[in-house]
Parts: structure tokens; sequence; C-alpha cells
């Protein structure tokens, strides 16, 4: 047995069904030892390796385990760069595997080296050059677990044609000090003192991170939020976590924050926030955020704990662990007056009418009427993807999630491209499904090309495109931010996407009403074929908003037209 052969006699022993990725001469001999088993592993041939790594992550988000993609040296191995931040930053397990020149050749600017441990030590969770043959296959099982251990992250191996090659006379233990340390376990003394505050508190909040998914912590964030009649406001990636029809749930809050899910972390004098870093894009300005409020922190990863916000209590564990102790101390016959509650819910309702019928009469199609049009057609468990841009933000005010884990989107990074990559990571993992992308003409056109792996595998994917002929979220900014100053961001060359498909051997559509657009989505999800749909959004007519400035506060919020609400609670008192 050879390195490469040990590589994959390791993926098969830790459940690897499926890679995505491109061949290259520096893995060449791991793609042969491929060869052999390709009726357990599938074989995803990209197009582009942004893709593969995309895919591989969306697949891990879907699947709450590590995706894997492996790719060649060089450019094949940069061009995993900027998936490794967005899973870094977004707490995803992805294993990447890069091919790299022989041992011999380091250092000598070989033809397609590239340092990529050195490149991507800020952006992975463990990375490593494999040296010895007789270790590669506990050098891959120790880096899946470490992938998937603990706070999820990427992890990256760096393989040496010399030791894909080599013989392994002997199978070698490889360790990692301290990199399995064991989960804390949450301070019963602190979960003791949080759960007295909570239960005291006038208007506690619990603020959902990304982690509360990868815990599996849904339901029990629901029924301590319905003990303590507490609203739920979320981060972008704690959307993912939680059923936005829940009637405790407010929302995603920040940047673009729904009003109610804005009003009840600003009014709160108690925030739980659970597996969330208190990212700037939901707090929006942290001098007022640990103004007047007790805020209690828990985390699975220490070093959060007090990084961005100073809690009252931090508790390092794992959330739902957490949330069994606290239940426990919380009276089941608990009262609370709800009018706070009942004032959320009355700032949503005001929102929500007011959406429905704003923006009428506009040219082509309102953007939270296609997102609401989509929500009637697809199911319940449908998995979502998302780019980047004002779709995105779109999604994240107006999309209603119903089942957890059915919501992808790059959040931390915030990488264009993301979408049709993320689509197809999630339809391998979930093939029963269907799978929605909601793209933007930006973002979709950075990774297009990858509708060639959607034909080629028949994915049922449906593709949905807010094609405003802009980078609409930087032009937003620039409308408001830099006097009007448009520059550089209006597209004049469009291409026709409805061809586009087309010529991939995939159905375009273009519809013009509600109704039609409705029709389209049903058809593809009868026929289980993939759709890329081009819908015609104006650019001129309205910004994303709900939208908070940076550096301004959650109560100081733009609202759409002429709504207006009124966000600070003791005023109504």
């Amino acid at each position: 047995m050879i390195g490469a052969e040990a590589l994959v006699k390791a993926m098969l022993e830790c459940g690897v069904d499926v890679i995505f990725g491109i061949p290259g001469g520096a893995i060449l001999p791991v793609y042969d030892a491929l060869y052999d088993v390709q009726d357990k592993i599938k074989i995803v041939l990209f197009r582009h390796e942004q893709g593969a790594i995309h895919a591989a992550d969306s697949y891990a988000r879907v699947m709450r385990r590590p995706g894997v993609t492996i790719v060649t040296s060089g450019p094949g191995a940069t061009n995993l760069f900027t998936g490794l931040a967005n899973a870094y930053m977004d707490s995803s397990p992805v294993v990447a595997i890069t091919g790299q020149v022989p041992l011999a050749m380091f250092g000598k600017d070989a033809f397609q080296e590239t340092d990529m441990v050195g490149s991507t030590f800020t952006v992975t969770k463990f990375n490593i050059v494999v040296r010895d043959p007789n270790k590669v296959k506990s050098i891959f099982k120790v880096a899946y677990r470490i992938a998937i251990h603990g706070r999820p992250g990427p992890v990256l191996i760096d393989f040496p044609r010399d030791a894909q090659t080599g013989r392994v006379e002997r199978e070698e233990e490889f360790y990692v000090p301290g990199m399995f340390k064991p989960i804390p376990r949450p301070d019963p003394v602190k979960v003791s003192q949080a759960a007295k505050i909570l239960v005291e508190a006038e208007r506690p909040v619990i603020l959902v991170g990304g982690g509360v998914y990868w815990s599996g912590a849904w339901d029990l964030v629901i029924k301590v939020a319905e003990m303590l009649l507490a609203p739920i406001v979320t981060t972008l990636p704690g959307k993912n976590a939680v059923p936005s029809t829940h009637p405790l749930v407010m929302g995603v809050a920040g940047m673009h924050g729904r009003p109610e899910a804005n009003a009840a972390l600003a009014n709160a004098d108690v925030v739980l926030a659970l597996g969330t870093r208190f990212s700037d894009r939901t707090i929006c300005n942290y001098s007022e955020f640990v103004k007047g409020r007790k805020i209690i922190h828990v985390d699975i990863d220490p070093g959060e704990l007090g990084k961005n916000v100073k809690p009252h209590i931090a508790i390092a564990g794992d959330v739902g662990e957490f949330l069994r102790m606290l239940i426990k101390y919380i009276p089941e016959a608990l009262k609370r007056d709800d009018r706070f509650v009942r004032w959320l819910k009355d700032i949503r309702r005001k929102f929500e009418d007011y959406v429905s019928k704003y923006g009428e009469n506009i040219p082509g199609l309102a953007p939270w009427k296609v997102l609401k049009t989509l929500r009637e057609v697809v199911p319940a468990d449908a998995v979502v993807t998302t780019g980047v841009g004002a779709h995105q933000m779109w999604s994240e005010i107006h999309w209603q999630v119903i089942q957890p884990g059915t919501f992808v989107t790059s959040a931390g990074l915030g990488t264009m491209g993301f979408g049709l990559p993320a689509a197809i990571g999630a339809k391998f993992a979930r093939p029963d499904r269907p799978v929605l992308d909601i793209d933007g003409d930006g973002s979709f056109l950075m990774t297009c090309q990858n509708l060639c792996v959607v034909r080629e595998w028949n994915l049922d994917i449906i593709v949905t495109i807010f094609n405003n002929s802009a980078l609409q979220m930087v032009r937003q900014w620039q409308r408001v931010m830099y006097s009007g100053r448009i520059i550089a961001v209006d597209f004049h060359r469009n291409p026709d996407f409805v061809k586009l498909a087309e010529a991939f051997g995939i159905e375009g559509a273009r519809p013009e009403t509600y109704d039609e657009l409705k029709i389209a989505v049903e058809r593809a999800i009868r026929r289980r074929e993939p759709i890329v749909i081009d819908v015609t959004i104006d650019k001129e007519f309205e910004m994303v908003k709900p939208w908070v400035l940076p550096g301004k506060w959650l109560t100081e919020i733009m609202l759409p037209g002429e709504l207006s609400i009124e966000m600070r609670y003791e005023v109504r008192q």
C-alpha cells in the first residue's frame, strides 16, 4: 500500500461518501487510488476549486459532519483559500487535501509550489504537511476528527507527491498534543446564577447563534423561551437554528435585521447569548449594547467569552448541555407579564402589513414578494442556499425557515459566488429534498460555470437570480454614504441568463408575474429537473431595508418607504 491508498482507506473508514474537487499532476496518485472505490465514494468534478470547497462546506453544514475537497498544488490549492476562510468564519467542518511538490523540491520554487501550511495558518483550525507515508492514515483520521470536535472548523492536509507514492511499511500513530481537550461542562454554579437572573428579568431575550445549530439544541431553545416567555432573536448563522414560524422567534437582528428583532435586543434587560461571537453586523454598536442590560454568554469556545463583549456571566460549554441544565432551575409555573412580547408582535404586524402593500406598482417584481412566493411553493424541508448581496439581505429579512438546518449562507466572510456551489453540496447531502439557490446576478456570475456539475449529475436545483444588473449592496452604500457617487457597480452587459442556462442544457425562465414564477418552480419540483429563473428587480426603486448604518444603534433603523415604528419600549409604558 502506498500513501495515496492509505488516505483513501482512511476516508472509507471515516464514512466519507463524496469528494468535491479537481485533479492535477501533484494529486494524481490520490485520484488514481480513488478509481477503485467509485462505488463507495462519489467523485464530483467541479469547474473551479472555489466551487468545490464551497460545496464541501455546504455539505458539512447540512450533514453536520465534515465535507471533503481534494485539489492539486499551486493555483489549485490557492483557489481554496477563500473557501477555507469562509468555512473558518462560519465554523464549518471542512477537510481540504491539497497536492504538493515532492519534499526534496521544497523551497526551490518548483513548478506549482506554494506554501499552503504557511498561507492558510490564519484560516484553518489545523493544517499539516504529510512527510511520512506511514502516518497518512492516522493524520487524516485526526484531521477529520479535529474538524468536527468542539467548535467546528476547516482543516488542511498538504500532501507532497512523494508521500503519496511512498510505500507504507507500517501504520504509525499521529498525535496532536492538546487538540482534543474535553469540552468543558457548564459550571453548575454559573448556570444557577444565570437562571436566577433570567427568572427575575422583566424583558429577557435569547440571542441564538450558529452554535445552537451545531449543538442540535433548537428544541431546547424553544422550550426555554416558552418557559421564560422570552423572545428569540438570531444572528444570520443562527437563522438556520430555529423555526421562523414560532411566535416567539422575532428573526435576525442587526444591520439588516427585522425591526421586531432589533427592538427586542435593544430593549432587553437581560440577553442570553448562545453560541455566538457577537458580530459587529449583529450588535452594530458595542458601547450601546453593554449599557443597561445584563449579558449571559454561553459558548463551546472559551476564546469567544469576553472577546467582543464582556458578559456578566461567561459559561464555557456546549449550549445544548447548558440548556438542559438551565431548564431544571426555571419554575414550570413561572408567570411573566406578556406586554413586551405583545409590543414586539405589534411591531412585526405593522412591518408585515406595510411591506405587503409597499411597492405594488414598481417595475419588475418586488424582492420580498418573490421570496414569499417561493416559500409558498417549496416544501418545508427544502434546503435553501444564498449567494451574497442584496438578495441575501432580503432573504435574511423575509425568508421563513420552517425546519432548522435548511438555510445555508455565507455569513462571516460574505463570499459572493457561494450560492450555486453550496446548493450543489446541499443536494449531495440531501438528494431526497428540493434545493433552492437564492442568488444575485453579481454573485451568480462568479461561479456560474458550475452549472456544468448540475447538468452532469442531473441535480434538481432551482436557481433564482435576483437580476438588478448591479452590485446592489455596494450601490446602496454609495447612494447613502457616498453622496450618490455611483461608480463601478452597474452591469451594462449582463448575459441573457435564460440562454446561459440553456447553453448548459438546463431550462431557463424569465417570469413577469408572481403566478408565472410559482408555475415555473412547481414544474421544476414536479419534474425533478434543474431550472434557472431570471427575476427582474428594479435597482432604482428601493434599497434593502430595514438598515442600520455602520456605527449606529439598533433603534436608529431606516425603514422602507414612509413606515415609522417606535423602537423604544420605555416610551410606550
